[in-house]
């Protein structure tokens, strides 16, 4: 909701929650509880990826694409373009541990605990500018890096078409 607001359309926080698909699949909706305890992995409290959330930002009016296998220059691009860029990490301060995670429907995807998400806002030669919830703070490049890759480089922009 932060990003769309950025882009001028103000979702309320509790009703995008509630409209998020539920799966035991992060790639087809929401896995666990959103206020479950940090750190687990499906089919735990875990939380959703790229797909759900850029479709039901699209139902709002947002041209949101969700992207997978991206790289840092195309963040950077899209960052100078004057749009913000929401990235699937590993939280900080915690250790990058993936695995493999197959759902119930077949589907198998890397997953990590801490799983999270930041707004990126802004770079510079050595960090990347986020926001995270209420914060928003500078995360060395080689972090960001590290942080953004172990799930598979995932992010959500705005599509120019």
């Amino acid at each position: 909701v932060d990003w769309a607001r950025f882009f001028g359309i103000h979702i309320d926080e509790l009703e995008f929650i509630d409209r998020l698909p539920r799966s035991d699949d992060p790639t087809m909706g929401f896995v666990g509880n959103i206020n479950g305890p940090m750190g687990q992995i499906p089919p735990g409290d875990y939380g959703v990826y790229t797909g759900p959330v850029a479709d039901l930002l699209r139902t709002y009016g947002l041209n949101a694409q969700a992207v997978k296998g991206w790289s840092v220059d195309s963040i950077k691009k899209e960052i100078a373009a004057g749009r913000p860029v929401i990235v699937w990490i590993v939280n900080l301060p915690f250790a990058v541990e993936t695995s493999q995670y197959t759902a119930s429907n077949g589907n198998s995807t890397i997953v990590a605990k801490f799983e999270h998400t930041w707004i990126v806002t802004g770079y510079n030669n050595s960090t990347f500018t986020v926001i995270d919830s209420e914060w928003t703070y500078n995360v060395m490049t080689a972090t960001f890096i590290e942080r953004w890759n172990a799930l598979g480089n995932m992010a959500i922009i705005m599509s120019n078409d």
